[in-house]
This record gives structure tokens, sequence and C-alpha cells, in this order.
């Protein structure tokens, strides 16, 4: 693939003042909206719907990336609006059916022109798309009804992982087989755990559980709650529903996601440990792995061709002695993208592989950073023809900017022959980085 030209541009450069000799741093469908024989258009459907003031159970979620925010694999936030005065936007042990607001914390709400406000002195944004989805801070909420005596086929599984900011994690699965006849049988594993307890939102029961149990019983699902009564006469009761309504593939249960394991869904994975940069090897920062994605894509020019094989995203905290090297970054958090990849010469001349660099756009601005220099372990320089080599590349990003954006760019050039012309000709080799799927 012929890259794109790339324009010169100004260069942010990130200073990286290091006082280690190893190291070369740079600074761096609507109900009440249909007529009778006929329905309305979209918008009288919005108009009639937002008359109507929101009532029951409307969930959304987000991935949990590497684990850091602590889910088991999703996030999920809900809004229980009881009635046109009450919301509740966490529960109880048990769930919503367990949920009273004479001893709960309900919350009461008011509702003003586009602007939800909560007795906790919480606002959104807020808006009725319809009579099943709500829009709150632009986040699309929607409508999930119970599952009252629905009988489930099947062995569903559950995959969580979160870690801290020193990098620890903790892994758990849990595995439930209900079949028809309202018989069930759980078998849990939790690797590392502080308080014995589930991963969760608190927004169902905390099951406690030991390095290994089996146990089996019947179930039962009436309205939001499952029940579960085991042979040895223990019972839970745990918040239900279906997020794929009306399909019964995933199951929320408690305050985790369960897939049914029939060949076809995929199981979350804890992250891959962090790339071995001189980061970790040299101990100047511990990572807090948020992504990695191998996407082996190639991008060619000519007879010299790039293949970048993977990528991680991570959080970094520096190690008290190296703080004052960072200094570009004022009090910012800082989020390394460490990638690795491989340059193959099948042209007829030699290059040089330390002439190489990488820069990565930053979106919302003009701006690029370059790789930071001596983070890496150094390679082969000159490349004759026919021959390859792997290489890694470390790139330094305040945590403000990589939160803010969905996307980046990562661009390869020049390079250089031995007579220090590039090889590339300005036409540099780029490859699109997400920061999730």
């Amino acid at each position: 693939m012929l890259a794109v030209r790339k324009k010169k541009i100004s260069l942010w450069v990130i200073s990286v003042m290091m006082l280690s000799a190893i190291l070369l741093l740079f600074v761096p469908s609507v109900e009440g909206a249909q007529r009778k024989g006929t329905e309305a258009s979209t918008n009288t459907n919005v108009v009639t719907a937002a008359k109507i003031a929101p009532k029951g159970f409307y969930a959304k979620w987000e991935m949990d990336v590497g684990g850091a925010r602590g889910c088991s694999s999703l996030c999920w936030e809900y809004f229980y609006f009881i009635n046109d005065k009450q919301v509740a936007t966490t529960f109880p042990d048990g769930g919503i059916d367990a949920l009273h607001c004479s001893k709960d914390k309900c919350l009461t709400y008011q509702i003003k022109g586009n602007k939800l406000t909560l007795s906790n002195g919480k606002s959104y944004t807020f808006k009725i798309k319809s009579a099943t989805e709500l829009e709150i801070n632009g986040g699309k909420f929607i409508k999930y009804t119970p599952s009252t005596g629905l009988k489930l086929q099947g062995k569903y599984e559950s995959f969580s992982y979160s870690s801290n900011v020193l990098g620890t994690g903790y892994a758990s699965s849990i595995t439930y087989v209900f079949n028809k006849d309202g018989t069930f049988v759980d078998s849990s594993f939790v690797g590392v755990t502080t308080d014995g307890s589930s991963t969760g939102d608190n927004s169902g029961a905390s099951t406690s559980v030991g390095s290994e149990s089996k146990a089996s019983g019947t179930y039962q699902i009436v309205n939001y709650t499952l029940s579960l009564t085991y042979k040895d006469g223990k019972t839970k009761k745990l918040l239900f529903f279906l997020p794929e309504q009306p399909s019964p593939k995933m199951l929320r249960i408690g305050g985790r996601d369960f897939l049914l394991a029939d060949g076809n869904a995929a199981k979350p994975q804890p992250p891959e440990p962090p790339y071995t940069d001189f980061l970790t090897t040299k101990k100047i920062a511990k990572k807090q792995v948020l992504f990695t994605f191998k996407p082996n894509k190639s991008d060619q020019y000519d007879n010299i061709k790039i293949t970048l094989q993977g990528y991680q995203w991570a959080k970094l905290t520096i190690e008290p002695a190296y703080v004052k090297s960072f200094q570009g970054f004022s009090d910012k958090e800082i989020v390394a993208l460490t990638a690795k990849y491989r340059v193959d010469n099948t042209s007829a001349q030699t290059v040089k592989v330390s002439s190489l660099q990488a820069t990565l756009d930053l979106p919302d601005s003009k701006a690029t950073v370059k790789a930071a220099n001596g983070l890496t372990p150094t390679v082969k320089d000159e490349l004759k023809a026919g021959e390859s080599v792997e290489s890694m590349l470390v790139i330094l990003v305040p945590a403000e900017h990589f939160e803010k954006n969905k996307d980046f760019k990562l661009w390869f050039g020049p390079l250089l022959n031995l007579k220090g012309q590039d090889v590339f000709q300005e036409e540099w080799l780029n490859f699109n980085i997400w920061k999730k799927l």
C-alpha cells in the first residue's frame, strides 16, 4: 500500500530529561405516539414521548479496558425511575426487587427542560428518545423489562480481571449451568482477592467464594431477581436481566456479565503483561495496562515494508527516583504507547534503522509526539538487502490527550540509506492506532 504523503506540521516535542547514563531521552417504538390506524412520524414520536415521565429500569454499559475500572468486564450505569418523583442509581444486595425506599437511599429527581437533577446534587443533560430509550449526558440508556418465568438452558461463563495502580491483578471466573427443569450447578474460582467478594459495581449481591466451589440446586427468575436455592439450604437473590433482550445469550447476574458458552461467543481474557521496554526492565515506571492489540498489518513504500505487529497502551506511575525526569508533563498523568514492529528490506540498498523516526498525531491539534529515544533496546543498525529486523518504540502521551481522543495515527519516516538519502522520499508509512475497539 502506497503511503499518504506526510505533511510537515508543527512538532510537539516532549522533554523527558533523565539523569540515567543508560538512557537518551528528549523533551519529550414509541407506544404513546401511535395513532389509530396510522403511525406518527419519528419527530412526533419523540415529542409525544417527551411528555411522558420516564418509568422503569434503564441501563447502559461501557467496556472496562484492561480491568482498570474494576468492573467484571462491562461497566454498567443504572437509572431505575420508581415513580415520577423517585429514582435509584444503585441497589442493595438482591438488586432492584430488594429496593425499599423506606430503608434504602432512594433519590428524588426533577426534570426541567433538558436537564435531570437528582437530590444528591448531581445533574445531567436529559432527553427522552423513545419509550425504550433515554439519552442521559449523551449516553444511550435502554429500558430493560423483567424476565419473570424465564427458563434457561446451557452453560454460562463470566471471566473477570481487575487491576490496581501498582499492577496487581485479580482474576476470577464463575460458571453457571442452567437447565430447563429449573435446576442449576455453579462453579466458581478466584485467583487473587482482597476481600473474597465477587467483582461488581455494587449493583447486585456480593457473592463470597472460596478458592474453588461446586454446588447445585434449583433456580427461579421473578421480575429482576434470580433466586438460587442450594441443596445445603443456602439461598441467594441476585439482580438479573438480559442485556440483549430478548436473546438469552448474555446474562447480567449480580455485578457480573455471563456469556452462553456455545462455542461462538468470545471469552474476555485477562490483559497481557506489559511490553518489556526500558520503562519496566529498568524500573523507571510501573505500568497499568489499558489495552493491547495485535493488528499485524503492513504498509510499504517501494521495497521497504514496515509491519505493525502489536501495540499497547498503559498508564504510568513513575518511580520517585525518576519523577524529575518527566517534568515536561507538569503534574499530568502519562500514558505510554509501546509498539512492536518489523522492518523488511527487499530493496537493493542498505538502510540505517537508527534513522527511522516514529511520530504520533494528536487528533485535536496540529502537533505530533516523537518516539522517546533510549526507552527501547537497540537493534541492528545497517539493514542490508534481503534482511529484516524487529524493533520497538515508546511514545509518551499526556493522559488528557489520550482520554479525549478515540484514535490516533502513527507515522514512520524518514528512513535513510548509507548516502543519507531518504528512501521513502517523504512518502511516510502510517498506521491507525486505536485507543480501544
